[in-house]
């Protein structure tokens, strides 16, 4: 919660000033930042939902966090477009800023944005914390911006510092799209071979192994082994249990579904394969 009213604050701060103090740099970090505020509130409203289970959401609903974050993506995109924009237009028009406004404005940004980053929590939160992080790094070259038109007498360093700030947002942000897409589309965050090479030396033939993500923080597996006809269930459920505990240890999968079959069916099934 402390999160949710210091990006809220941020945002006002920076659109209020960027208008008091003529500057692209702070035009650019009032848009991105109410676009943050926009996807933080939401996610903060979705965190009450990723545990809720019941017969129809079995896992819970933490594909959300997927969602969001390509929300978040989406936004933040929006907000460079947006803000290339103002840019320019100061290019263009040759607009004077205020660096000293600039300075205080990114100063205060700064700091409301350094207490988000303390918010600490599931991995919503810390995902949240995160994302204060990268945004103080754009408060801070602001800053350093301000600074340097008031020492060089530079007033198109404002406009230019816009760009920079936008170019870092959005080359931070790129990377969360590609992993994102793969988990919605069900990709396997690990080689499957790599899981069937590790598992066959320990506990005999594996296959049919699948691997995906329900969130970033939650993978599942499902697989077969074969086993001899003559195995009691007690041995079987012996080994199921090292299996999830090499597979939680080695590839950070978090719930395992394994199915034993025998033998001679393994070999029906390779006959009908070729028959």
């Amino acid at each position: 919660m402390r999160s949710l009213f210091a990006f809220w604050g941020v945002a006002g701060v920076l659109f209020l000033l960027s208008f008091l103090g003529r500057s692209a740099t702070l035009g650019s970090e009032a848009i991105h930042a109410t676009l943050d505020a926009l996807v933080v509130t939401m996610t903060w409203r979705a965190s009450r939902l990723l545990e809720r289970r019941d017969n129809n959401y079995t896992y819970g609903m933490h594909r959300l966090e997927v969602m969001y974050s390509l929300l978040n993506v989406m936004t933040v995109i929006l907000g460079v477009v947006v803000g290339v924009v103002v840019s320019l237009f100061f290019l263009a028009f040759r607009i004077v800023d205020d660096p000293v406004i600039l300075i205080i404005a990114s100063g205060v940004a700064l700091v409301l944005s350094l207490i988000s980053s303390t918010d600490k929590g599931d991995e919503l939160h810390r995902g949240i914390s995160l994302h204060a992080i990268l945004d103080s790094v754009s408060y801070a070259i602001g800053l350093m911006v301000g600074i340097s038109i008031l020492a060089f007498k530079l007033p198109i360093l404002d406009p230019l510092g816009s760009m920079l700030v936008l170019g870092i947002i959005l080359v931070t942000s790129l990377p969360n799209v590609k992993e994102n897409v793969y988990t919605l589309m069900e990709r396997s965050p690990i080689d499957v071979s790599e899981i069937e090479s590790y598992l066959r030396p320990r506990f005999g033939p594996v296959h049919h192994v699948h691997v995906w993500s329900v969130c970033p923080h939650m993978r599942v597996a499902t697989l077969h082994v074969t086993e001899s006809p003559n195995v009691t269930l007690r041995d079987m459920d012996m080994k199921r249990g090292e299996i999830e505990k090499a597979l939680r240890e080695k590839f950070s999968i978090t719930h395992v579904t394994v199915q034993f079959e025998s033998a001679s069916e393994e070999e029906k099934r390779t006959n009908d394969k070729f028959s």
